[in-house]
C-alpha cells in the first residue's frame, strides 16, 4: 500500500519550500540593490567640440584609460578653477567667501584645507575685516612659461601664474608664483575630506581633491603682507 502524506505535513513542506525560495529571491534583490547604491549618481561624459567644426562629440568616460586626453584636460581645468577660486579676491567679499566655502573646501584634502584656513587673509575675510577696495585675480598667461600647467607625474603638476592685485588707488601689484600641486580622484580610492555630498559631486564628478599645495620660494598669496594691511 502506497504511503500517503497527510495534508498538514504536505502543507508544511510546501510552505517551507516557498519560504526558502522567498529568502533566496530577497537575498538576490538585496545584492542587486547594494550594487546599485547610490541610486542617484553622476555619470561622466565629455562633450568635445571639434576644431573648425560645429559637430559636438559625446565621449564616454573610460576609467581604465589613464592616458585619456579628455580626462587630462579635465584635470587641468580643475586645477585652473581651484587656483582661481583659492586666490582671487573679489571686490565683493561675499563672493570670495562663497568660493572658499563652496569650491576650495570640498576640493581640498584635509591638510591642504587646514593650511589654507591658517592664512592671514582667510581669517580676515571670515571675520569680515578684510582690506577694503582690494581686488585680485589670477593670470595664467605667463610669458616666461608657454605652458602654465606642467604635468610632472601621474597626478603631480607644476603650475605657474601671476597674481595681480589692485587697491583703492587702482595701481596693480603683480607677483609671479610657482605651485607644486598633487591631486587625487575617486579612481585612486584614497580620497579624504568632504567630497561625499552628492551635490558637490555633481560639480566635480571625478571627485578630484588637491592633496598637496606647495608654494615654491615665496609666501602664500593670501598672506596679508603681500597686498598690505
Amino acid at each position: 500500500m502506497a504511503k500517503v502524506i497527510e495534508p498538514p505535513i504536505l502543507m508544511s513542506r510546501i510552505l517551507a519550500f516557498v519560504l526558502a525560495a522567498s529568502i533566496v529571491v530577497l537575498a538576490a534583490l538585496g545584492f542587486v540593490l547594494y550594487k546599485m547604491i547610490p541610486l542617484e549618481r553622476p555619470e561622466v561624459f565629455f562633450l568635445i567640440n571639434a576644431t573648425r567644426s560645429v559637430n559636438v562629440v559625446i565621449e564616454p568616460f573610460d576609467a581604465n584609460n589613464a592616458n585619456n586626453t579628455s580626462i587630462e584636460n579635465y584635470k587641468r581645468g580643475f586645477i585652473r578653477e581651484y587656483i582661481i577660486a583659492r586666490n582671487e579676491l573679489n571686490a565683493n567679499p561675499i563672493i570670495t567667501r562663497n568660493n572658499w566655502n563652496n569650491i576650495v573646501k570640498p576640493w581640498s584634502g584635509n591638510t591642504v584645507y587646514k593650511n589654507f584656513t591658517s592664512t592671514s587673509l582667510y581669517r580676515k575675510y571670515m571675520r569680515n575685516t578684510q582690506p577694503q577696495n582690494v581686488s585680485c585675480y589670477v593670470d595664467f598667461s605667463d610669458p616666461e612659461h608657454s605652458d602654465a600647467i606642467i604635468k610632472t607625474n601621474r597626478n603631480d603638476y607644476t603650475v605657474y601664474f601671476r597674481w595681480i592685485c589692485k587697491n583703492i588707488s587702482g595701481q596693480p601689484t603683480t607677483k609671479n608664483y610657482k605651485i607644486q600641486i598633487k591631486i587625487q580622484t575617486d579612481l585612486d580610492k584614497r580620497i579624504s575630506g568632504t567630497m561625499e555630498n552628492l551635490e558637490k559631486l555633481k560639480i566635480n564628478p571625478l571627485g578630484i581633491q588637491v592633496t598637496q599645495y606647495k608654494i615654491q620660494d615665496d609666501k602664500d598669496p593670501l598672506s596679508s603682507d603681500v597686498i598690505g594691511k
